[in-house]
């Protein structure tokens, strides 16, 4: 059962290559993400980084910046960050950060815009996660959008993944309710808002959020501004429908067992009644 748990929602190194192509048979993207987020391992996460874009040139990289020990060592984290950017440019990579727990995101906003200053000036190559239930998100992303305006900006709404870490510090919504309605409200802002080289990329199981991006794609000057992402394992089937007529990433995290156990009680927590409905 664990194993069959393990084999759905994440996949070791050497399941890479088969994974990658039984997505692209179906029109999805992967977005290969690293799983390990312990910051005491951050050389080894940044080789293990670097060493995937070159050999997995023109896709998506996931970057959690924990791994890199961000919380201890910003300048470092930020060397590292920038050779594995580096890098990607010369692989046609791109890369996405990932938000993370409350008491980092400063910091992994901070560097976000380092990266994006520096690496988005003539393609959007670097994207920037905003968690929807945090009650300043989208102060931030106006704030960004005006301050980056002369950049390509890569821009990933989530609702968060980490309400466990979070809720004590009252950043949070207090209802899922307000979440889903800042989450849609921030991507039609963007709808309207954005420019036309800048990459939205619209993360979310929620079929009414996708529902109401579709419908205002027509605000959009072009169709390649719109991509949609999801985790591996999880609602397949509209992954499918919606890569039919639409740019569709999966999340593919990837690592060893041990490694993979905080990322997958953070998504059951997150997803629980999703992973109910699988094993009933």
């Amino acid at each position: 059962m664990f194993k069959h748990i393990l084999n759905r929602f994440t996949c070791s190194e050497k399941q890479l290559p088969i994974i990658i192509n039984r997505l692209r048979n179906n029109r999805i993207y992967p977005i290969l993400d690293h799983i390990n987020e312990n910051g005491n391992d951050h050389f080894q996460n940044y080789k293990i980084n670097k060493q995937n874009i070159i050999k997995y040139p023109n896709n998506h990289m996931a970057l959690k910046l924990s791994s890199l020990n961000i919380e201890n060592d910003y300048n470092l984290s930020k060397q590292y960050a920038n050779d594995i950017c580096e890098t990607a440019l010369e692989n046609n990579c791109k890369i996405l950060v990932d938000a993370e727990n409350y008491l980092l995101q400063d910091k992994i906003n901070e560097l976000s815009n380092e990266l994006i200053l520096k690496f988005n000036k003539n393609d959007t190559n670097i994207y920037k996660t905003y968690q929807c239930y945090r009650k300043d998100s989208f102060s931030e992303l106006k704030n960004d959008m005006k301050s980056m305006q002369k950049n390509n900006l890569g821009i990933k709404l989530v609702r968060g993944a980490y309400y466990n870490q979070d809720h004590k510090y009252n950043i949070l919504f207090d209802n899922i309710e307000e979440t889903h309605e800042q989450y849609n409200n921030m991507a039609l802002y963007l709808f309207e808002n954005v420019k036309p080289n800048d990459k939205i990329l619209i993360a979310t199981h929620n079929s009414n959020s996708i529902d109401k991006c579709l419908s205002n794609k027509h605000l959009l000057q072009n169709d390649n501004m719109l991509e949609f992402a999801q985790l591996m394992g999880m609602s397949d089937n509209l992954s499918k429908q919606i890569a039919i007529e639409n740019k569709m990433f999966k999340y593919v995290p990837y690592g060893k067992l041990y490694e993979s156990l905080p990322y997958l009680m953070r998504r059951f927590y997150e997803n629980i009644e999703m992973i109910q409905y699988f094993y009933k």
